[in-house]
Formats: structure tokens, sequence, C-alpha cells
């Protein structure tokens, strides 16, 4: 199932909710003349699965996929010329491994090794 975002609301744990139950699909933000923003799958309330974000023009702005709330793999973010603007790894639990960031004109700014978790 798909719903715009506006027919969903937050509940007191802060679980996206559609139509009095937890949302279970794809939650969809759309811009002022109608064009597709966001589009981000969601399970029992819960961001799980791929998010994609777009500028209005189309291009690509930002994707990666959440495991129960939590951002996991490899995320990808774009300037609005198109220029990779990030790189960013998460383990399979959500914990930041690595990130690399460019300016707009591809001159990388940042490579960042993280630390793991201590088990």
């Amino acid at each position: 199932m798909r719903v715009d975002e506006s027919d969903t609301y937050f509940d007191e744990f802060a679980r996206v909710c559609h139509e009095d139950d937890l949302f279970t699909g794809e939650l969809e933000l759309k811009g002022d003349n109608g064009e597709l923003l966001e589009l981000t799958d969601y399970y029992s309330g819960l961001k799980h699965g791929t998010e994609e974000h777009w500028y209005p023009d189309g291009r690509k702005k930002l994707q990666g996929a959440n495991r129960m709330n939590s951002a996991v793999g490899d995320w990808y973010q774009w300037h609005p010329n198109g220029q990779l603007a990030a790189h960013r790894t998460f383990t399979e639990n959500g914990w930041p491994l690595h990130v690399k960031r460019w300016d707009v004109d591809g001159n990388l700014i940042e490579d960042k090794q993280l630390s793991k978790p201590a088990k």
C-alpha cells in the first residue's frame, strides 16, 4: 500500500500510523506541484526498507535502507547539481562505520573511518 504523508500521523511512541493502525507500506511525500520528493518503506510504523529522496527537478537527493528505524548499509547523498555529496556506511544495527563527503565540485573534503561499537 502506498499513502501520502499527509494521511498519516505519529502515535505516542513516534511510530507512523494510518487509519488507526501502525503503518506498513510505502509513504510518499509530494511537492507543491505534485512531484515525488520522498518515498520510504515502513513496517509496523517504523522505517524498514528502502528510503529515497529527490530534488523537485527529479534528480536523486538521498538513497539508503533502514532496518527497524535505523540506517543500515550504504547511504548516498547528492548535491543539487548531481555531484555525489556523501557516502555513509552503517552496520546491520545502524552503527556508523565510514563517511566520505565531497564538495559541490567533486573534491573530497572528508574521508573518515569510524569506530565499531564494543561488543
